[in-house]
């Protein structure tokens, strides 16, 4: 019984990764707006994994709203340079700036950026769009942030 169970989740995993396509750094050329796809339900999960005494786990709730309404006035475009430079150009209520970080492919496909804090995400394809995942041992969790090409 524990075979086939195993069995089991190795297919689960193995279909649903198949639905992601591999990075290839030529299909990353262009300019790519971050688009974040918050939704309620996803932060009150978020707040309900961490581990907030009771007072805090109210403030993030209650602060929620505001930061879902601050991304909305937020744009974040990123260009794929060569030599895995990557340009970061962020417009945040009429003040711009620019940064610069790195990117690499893994050898799994997966698209890496140096910037990022969290060494388990990665981009993938799906359906046009570069999809934020996270690792957790033999899966990948989207998250809601996403890439579209913009030209």
């Amino acid at each position: 019984m524990k075979s086939t169970a195993f069995l089991f989740a190795l297919l689960l995993v193995g279909f649903s990764s198949q639905a992601q396509k591999k990075v290839k750094e030529r299909d990353l050329n262009g300019h790519w707006q971050m688009v974040f796809d918050f939704d309620d339900d996803f932060i009150e999960e978020e707040i309900a994994e961490e581990d907030f005494p009771w007072i805090g786990e109210i403030v993030a709730k209650g602060v929620s709203g505001i930061v879902l309404d601050i991304l909305d006035e937020v744009d974040v475009r990123f260009e794929f340079q060569k030599d895995n430079r990557l340009k970061i150009m962020v417009d945040a209520f009429g003040e711009e700036s620019v940064e610069y970080a790195h990117w690499f492919i893994d050898s799994k496909g997966g698209l890496v950026l140096d910037d990022d804090d969290n060494d388990d995400d990665i981009w993938l394809f799906d359906k046009g769009k570069l999809y934020a995942y996270e690792r957790h041992n033999w899966s990948l969790e989207r998250q809601p942030v996403y890439l579209k090409r913009v030209h």
